[in-house]
């Protein structure tokens, strides 16, 4: 099966809204950078995007990109909308940074930082280390818009909240079996690419809406710069609530090690690992119920061939950044034994970095573990076969990274 099933076709009344419009949806929703620009800069008043060139240039290749995927008319809704929401806050981080330029002096603790391939568990692992009252973990409101409005810049919870609750109500829209796979809500502990996109690398429009050779021209960009405004935004968001030390999740981390590792040389590197093929199915299945719902034309095995592809990729660029950091600095953990023994994991993952544990912290993470914090609501059903992929297959395609970190 290559063509999307029924099941992954857009809702009523979605569906007939575009299918009338799927003409002409170029000429009815266009996408290019000066028309962003002006919205955005419209919306907020302020034009000043605090660009020394690699920024503009990221803006341009990524609406390029963006323009040559067959998008339905929701699709370019939603990359309308996805474009101007991170201008936005572009906007208004440099105003922020400008008024209040002591913010680039707020200390920064060594972050804890969870990676893995996709789907492996690094949320059930990020909401448990959670629980530690000495860690902060960003929510999704906050990290969506880190900033408010030019009057309230460091606060303006209010808005920042609406505003998140937009992207959030479009997907339950335009994907209503998306909360079996990843249930997003404002409040919950939410991954940190958000502060990426506000330097224009759009990981979301990998993700959820499949742009693929996005994905694959970005593994070429100089990712430094991105992650330098990665750092300042957590100096932002600490000056709203203070941080004993952020404990960050965001598999894509694995593909840009080296960056980050640049512009937090002394992070801690929590790597978590999952059968295989169970991840990639996973992984196949969420970015399915997006992206055929909003291009015109997916082809699900090229889907599950990119996923193995760039999943081999992130594994290869991560693994090789590792190699150059001491033992000390990272961290292996297996999602089966998280799930049978979280507090035995824990207490042994803080012990290699040195971190406080006591009884109390271990109560914590038991009954973090308990509440299973998975983002999933109902039963995930998936199968490797509708992607083009064989499980036996797979796990040969991975046989390497199996063997030396003892995965199934």
């Amino acid at each position: 099966m290559t063509e999307r099933p029924p099941s992954l076709r857009l809702p009523f009344p979605l569906s007939v809204a575009s299918g009338f419009a799927d003409r002409w949806p170029a000429l009815l929703v266009p996408i290019d950078v000066d028309r962003a620009k002006r919205t955005a800069e419209r919306i907020t008043g302020l034009c000043d995007y605090g660009d020394d060139g690699g920024f503009g240039r990221r803006l341009h290749a990524t609406v390029e990109s963006l323009k040559d995927t067959e998008w339905n008319l929701i699709g370019r809704v939603a990359v309308r909308t996805s474009l101007r929401w991170h201008l936005i806050n572009r906007l208004n981080l440099v105003e922020l940074l400008k008024r209040r330029p002591e913010l680039r002096q707020i200390e920064i603790a060594p972050p804890i930082v969870i990676v893995g391939l996709f789907r492996t568990g690094t949320t059930f692992l990020h909401n448990i280390m959670a629980a530690d009252p000495n860690l902060r973990a960003g929510a999704t409101w906050e990290l969506a818009y880190p900033v408010g409005r030019t009057r309230d810049l460091l606060g303006d919870e209010k808005w920042r909240r609406r505003r998140t609750a937009v992207p959030l109500v479009m997907t339950r829209m335009i994907a209503p079996d998306h909360n079996v796979v990843h249930h997003v809500t404002i409040d919950a502990f939410e991954e940190d690419f958000f502060l990426l996109e506000n330097d224009m690398v759009g990981m979301k429009f990998v993700v959820g809406f499949g742009d693929w050779q996005y994905a694959w021209r970005m593994l070429e960009w100089d990712m430094e710069e991105p992650y330098r405004w990665h750092r300042l935004q957590l100096q932002v968001l600490s000056a709203q609530r203070s941080a004993q030390r952020w404990v960050l999740k965001c598999p894509w981390h694995l593909w840009n090690l080296d960056a980050l590792l640049k512009v937090y040389p002394d992070a801690r590197i929590v790597h978590i690992h999952r059968q295989v093929d169970k991840a990639i199915g996973s992984q196949c299945s969420l970015s399915s119920r997006i992206c055929c719902r909003i291009q015109q034309n997916v082809n699900l095995h090229d889907l599950g061939r990119f996923w193995v592809d760039y999943s081999l990729a992130g594994l290869e660029r991560g693994l090789a950044a590792r190699d150059r950091l001491p033992a000390s600095q990272t961290y292996d953990v297996h999602l089966d034994a998280l799930r049978a023994e979280p507090g035995t994991v824990l207490r042994n993952l803080y012990e290699h970095f040195d971190l406080p544990f006591d009884g109390s912290l271990l109560q914590r993470f038991e009954q973090a573990a308990a509440e299973e914090p998975t983002f999933q609501h109902g039963v995930h059903d998936y199968r490797l076969e509708d992607f083009g992929l064989q499980a036996e297959a797979v796990r040969r395609k991975f046989a390497s990274y199996r063997a030396r970190f003892s995965v199934d």
